[in-house]
């Protein structure tokens, strides 16, 4: 796996889990 295609998938997780906290936080 190449460095940009990890970068891009860590990037993707971190976003992911923003909108998980900020759906749990409404809720």
């Amino acid at each position: 796996m190449s460095v940009v295609v990890f970068t891009a998938l860590t990037v993707a997780a971190f976003a992911l889990l923003g909108l998980v906290q900020r759906g749990v936080e409404k809720l």
